[in-house]
């Protein structure tokens, strides 16, 4: 199953080669040589949210593969007062600190230690500040992924930033989670008590980099595009989106500028880069070793907005509807099994502690 984050990490094998770009944007970018296969892909995210904190390590592929993930590295939090905390191997390339969050009068690092090779990011604090999102969503037929006009669900936020004359910097992610109830099929006999329902979850628009820097606008509100997705029967029931709000600092916003700009320029996000943009992490013992990713500590918020079937002005086809007499083999997979239709996306049976809707 592909995680938020493990997407996230392909946003570091994003860029073509950099000979294509103007040289001013080549300057501004600070490329540095060639990105050769099996170079380190470190990417961790810390907020102050209570919740698993997740760090991906993983090498570049050949050109057009996704990166490798790497299952012998030691990896830890460092904070600035000397703490030091354990990631556990979790999935492939994936470590996972359970049940932390970031303190605003902390500083904290990662480190992370590959055949030997010690890596550690800079020491990076958390914001202090957030803005407000109100959420809002718009069905209708409009070009999406193709010329021709498609069913599209878009997802707006009208931001209002704090009071303060600080400079603010943010970032926006968007999760799906909709619930999808197999079919029930009595068989003969007894009937057993019908299947658990599966709660299926997956990034909207894993290519998009929403950013704002607050610091350039005299206003203090702003409206915002944060995603779009094709609609489709997984709307036929309750569809919630999870907006995740990152305060992040000034130099995490450059970052991702920049890979943004590349992606913008170039138009893909899954091929190995043939020149990296300069992140937070190295080598300690050999600066000159280039290590993709970055490490960044985040003030978040989650926003949560939700369907129904009367939102929905489009017709759905309900491909599981169960009738009496039609055979039970003739039912699709995906009607009688979660994993089938996830599809990789990540699936549970337990309704989220939010899944709350009038």
């Amino acid at each position: 199953m592909i995680s938020q984050l493990k997407i996230i990490i392909r946003l570091f094998l994003a860029f073509f080669l950099c000979l294509f770009l103007p040289a001013s944007c080549i300057d501004k970018l600070d490329f540095v040589g060639d990105t050769q296969e099996g170079q380190l892909v470190i990417y961790g995210l810390l907020t102050n949210i209570v919740e698993r904190q997740v760090v991906n390590v993983s090498r570049t592929s050949a050109f057009g593969l996704g990166p490798t993930g790497v299952q012998n590295a030691e990896v830890s939090l460092l904070t600035s007062s000397g703490e030091r905390y354990s990631y556990i191997l979790r999935g492939i390339g994936e470590y996972v600190l359970e049940g932390f969050g970031a303190s605003e009068d902390e500083s904290y690092a990662i480190e992370v230690t590959v055949d030997q090779k010690v890596y550690r990011s800079r020491f990076e604090k958390m914001p202090k500040m957030l803005a407000e999102d109100v959420l809002s969503f718009e069905f209708k037929n409009e070009p999406f992924r193709t010329e021709s006009p498609e069913s599209v669900f878009t997802v707006y936020s009208e931001t209002t930033l704090p009071s303060s004359q600080d400079p603010i910097y943010l970032r926006w992610m968007l999760e799906e989670t909709y619930i999808w109830p197999l079919t029930y099929l009595p068989g003969t006999g007894f009937p057993p008590p019908p299947p658990p329902p599966c709660f299926i979850s997956d990034v909207i628009e894993p290519n998009r980099l929403n950013l704002f820097d607050g610091s350039s606008t005299n206003t203090r509100k702003g409206n915002f595009v944060l995603g779009k997705r094709k609609v489709d029967n997984s709307f036929l029931y309750p569809f919630f989106v999870s907006v995740k709000q990152l305060s992040i600092n000034r130099e995490a916003y450059e970052y991702w500028g920049k890979i943004r700009i590349v992606v913008n320029n170039r138009g893909s996000l899954f091929d190995t880069p043939p020149a990296p943009v300069f992140g937070n992490i190295s080598n300690v013992e050999d600066r000159e070793e280039t290590v993709l990713g970055y490490f960044e500590v985040a003030k978040t918020k989650v926003t949560r907005i939700y369907t129904t079937r009367a939102d929905v002005p489009f017709y759905l086809v309900d491909p599981c509807q169960y009738f009496p007499n039609k055979p039970d083999d003739s039912y699709a997979s995906e009607c009688k099994s979660c994993e089938a239709r996830a599809q990789g996306r990540r699936w549970t049976n337990d309704a989220p502690v939010w899944w709350k809707f009038d």
